[in-house]
């Protein structure tokens, strides 16, 4: 790999998984620059049998890169990124266009040569789109409703932090204060608006702009991991016999109806409670089960890294 990329905030939850993909997927550590805020410039990640120095994001020439893997928003390294030629490749960007999946099943991303920044899938985006675009390929998906369960690693260290210290706090009778969260997220379900670019996003990779589409999202106490309820109709009948073997043809991807995670493969997932109605083939549900920083985001990141590597810098 001749080109350099730096990947932001490299002590985070994403970072840390995006690392251990790029290590899974032989990535030299020559080809990494880690950047993080100034108070972590200096400390060291481990990362492909080397320690990696932490630079100062906001200082380092990011000239000398070709991708900025931003894993947090920070406006004014997003600038930087632009300002210095340095494409930027964030989930957590706005852009109105469609958010960028690379993975099986999707087709190749349409990219011209003068972008300076590509938006890519969201967590829960990411870990959707292999079953349900195989799905929509088996039959056509006319109608999708989600009900999406996000623990709160969505948030970051600090909503796993919160979690944490607000569990701690109730269990000795203290009084708990809602920082990261609306309210108190330890013990408790939280309802969260659900971006209006999801559902944009769902219908664009479903290749159906009149696909009738309910997504829900509940904060739920737990540290880490990502389940989701679906259900979708279908546009033209498939049996249940032809939709398990659709989704079990795909890459990790474990059907299961105990949902128990897979501790050897994180960067997979687990369907489970494959059902239909009786005597209603155009119909299908079942729980989705996965790790989102990983099987979602590290997975769709360093696909996307390829990607560009081989056919766009």
């Amino acid at each position: 790999m001749a080109h350099r990329f730096a990947l932001s905030h490299a002590s985070g939850i994403t970072a840390e998984a995006i690392l251990e993909k790029m290590s899974e997927s032989g990535v030299s550590p020559d080809s990494v620059v880690l950047l993080d805020d100034e108070s972590r410039a200096g400390s060291r990640i481990a990362f492909g049998g080397r320690h990696l120095p932490v630079s100062d994001q906001l200082q380092y020439d990011l000239s000398d890169c070709a991708v900025l893997l931003l894993t947090q928003p920070e406006p004014e390294l997003e600038a930087a990124a632009v300002q210095q030629g340095c494409l930027l490749v964030s989930h957590a960007i706005d852009d109105d266009r469609p958010a960028i999946f690379v993975g099986e099943g999707s087709a190749e991303p349409e990219l011209a040569y003068s972008e300076t920044r590509l938006r890519l899938a969201s967590p829960e985006l990411a870990c959707l789109l292999p079953s349900l675009i195989a799905l929509d390929r088996l039959a056509g998906i006319s109608r999708l409703q989600l009900t999406l369960l996000r623990s709160a690693e969505f948030h970051g260290k600090a909503g796993v932090d919160e979690l944490a210290s607000q569990t701690v706090n109730l269990l000795n009778a203290r009084a708990v204060e809602p920082r990261v969260f609306p309210r108190q997220i330890a013990f408790s379900l939280i309802p969260e608006t659900t971006s209006p670019g999801l559902a944009a996003d769902l219908r664009h990779y479903l290749g159906n702009s009149s696909c009738s589409l309910s997504v829900q999202s509940v904060n739920v106490p737990l540290f880490h991991g990502f389940a989701a309820a679906v259900q979708l109709g279908f546009s033209a009948e498939a049996s249940l016999e032809s939709c398990r073997e659709c989704l079990d043809r795909l890459d990790n991807v474990t059907l299961d109806d105990s949902l128990s995670s897979d501790e050897e493969n994180p960067f997979g997932c687990t369907l489970g409670m494959v059902e239909q109605a009786p005597h209603q083939p155009p119909n299908l549900q079942f729980w989705l089960s996965a790790d989102a920083m990983r099987y979602g985001l590290a997975n769709n990141y360093v696909n996307v890294l390829d990607f560009l590597l081989k056919s766009f810098l």
